[in-house]
């Protein structure tokens, strides 16, 4: 599987994410600088490709790439945790443990982690999901 394809799949499941507006994601690179001022809710997504391996030869070279997608979502500071809690939740339920049906590729265990306050008045909590494509 290409970078491309692994790339399309994770924004592809982002977009697909129901509980924060669609436009209050920022994406990898955007075409113009996103601005978080007056949002109740937001995210950030990144991709970090990881190893590759080569399991098998056979035939051909069968090679893995490896690595985990880190959703950042941030409410303003001082607003209670239960949009950013029921979001991590749903995030969790959009992204542990999905199979792809593109190609061979899986989503596994969401870890989230309470950062906090950022000291710009936001407070955040990431949410890791590592995944494996062939």
């Amino acid at each position: 599987m290409t970078f491309e394809q692994i790339r399309a799949i994770v924004i592809g499941r982002m977009a697909q994410l129901t509980g924060i507006p669609a436009d209050a994601v920022d994406y990898p690179n955007p075409p113009k600088p996103f601005d978080p001022a007056g949002r109740n809710i937001w995210a950030r997504l990144a991709n970090v490709p990881g190893l590759s391996s080569t399991p098998e030869v056979g035939i051909g070279p069968c090679v893995r790439q490896t690595g985990i997608v880190v959703i950042q979502l941030f409410v303003p500071s001082y607003s209670g945790t239960l949009s950013i809690t029921r979001a991590v939740d749903t995030l969790v339920t959009q992204f542990q443990y999905y199979s792809a049906p593109e190609g061979p590729f899986d989503f596994y265990e969401a870890s989230p982690r309470v950062v906090g306050d950022d000291g710009h008045g936001w407070y955040q909590v990431n949410v890791s999901v590592p995944y494996r494509a062939y």
